[in-house]
């Protein structure tokens, strides 16, 4: 199959994400739903009223990730990608949510400095970010081609190498971009107070972003969820990267125990599997 099939229609039933059809896939159609563009970036009474008209049509029907409780949903809706506890129910009045409005800032402002050092490589458009019914909500451009992980299963030896030094370019490109001479210390690029204990992040990677075991002479902009369902692709090249609100001032070695411990799957997480070496190596 066509690694880079975008299709949900031509998405055989053997695919790992075939019961996901629109997971990791945008093929832009003319009946997709689109912004309206007087409404971008606005939180009048009017832009309000229309977001939560958006928020409604995020049904089960396009929802592709399911979050946990105090998560957020993320929902495909036609050009456009929604993060929202909307579909969460209250507990004894209260949204047991998470605060992520430093997450979408965090995204909005990593974004906006990283956009012309990657290009020709697209970063989404923030279209809102905000507060709908008391619940925090992020609407961000969905950006055409396949991600990577869908992408995988498909692609030859000499393709998914070609992509490891695509990935390795775009990190050296974020590598350029240091801190400002006032900042003290490993951040977000949008500084939390609460990141500590928010639960926007789990004890192993505070553990490993904020405490003193891993020390950062080469401070410089990381991306901290470089993964590849982040990496859009299409015609063998990386052409979009997502889901910023990580991103911040870290050196090599602390970014790289957050993939190593966190972000990439580990062995003992197969050790039931029964899996072949093989495998796991393609895995891993």
């Amino acid at each position: 199959m066509n690694p880079y099939e975008a299709n949900p229609d031509n998405i055989p039933s053997t695919d790992l994400y075939a019961d996901i059809p629109f997971y990791g896939r945008y093929l832009p159609g003319p009946n997709d739903f689109q912004v309206d563009p007087q409404h971008i970036g606005s939180q009048s009474p009017d832009s309000l009223n229309y977001w939560s008209s958006v928020i409604d049509l995020c049904t089960e029907y396009v929802q592709i990730y399911p979050a946990d409780e105090g998560g957020r949903d993320v929902f495909a809706l036609g050009s456009v990608i929604v993060k929202s506890s909307h579909l969460h129910e209250t507990k004894n009045g209260r949204i047991p949510e998470i605060d992520y409005s430093y997450a979408d800032e965090n995204e909005i402002r990593a974004i906006a400095i990283c956009r012309n050092v990657l290009n020709p490589i697209r970063l989404p458009r923030i279209y809102f970010a905000g507060k709908i019914n008391g619940r925090q909500v992020l609407v961000q451009e969905r950006l055409p081609g396949v991600s990577l992980n869908v992408a995988f299963p498909y692609l030859s030896e000499g393709q998914r190498l070609a992509f490891k030094q695509q990935a390795r370019e775009i990190l050296r490109k974020l590598h350029t971009m240091k801190p400002n001479s006032e900042q003290q210390g490993r951040s977000h690029v949008v500084q939390d107070p609460n990141i500590l204990d928010n639960g926007r992040i789990g004890a192993l990677e505070k553990d490993i972003l904020f405490s003193d075991t891993y020390t950062d002479p080469d401070m410089s902009l990381m991306h901290n969820d470089f993964t590849p369902s982040n990496c859009i692709v299409d015609n063998d090249k990386i052409v979009g990267l997502i889901d910023w609100e990580m991103a911040g001032f870290f050196g090599w070695k602390t970014a790289g125990e957050v993939h190593r411990r966190i972000r990439t799957p580990q062995r003992e997480h197969f050790v039931n599997a029964a899996l072949s070496e093989e495998k796991l190596r393609d895995i891993m």
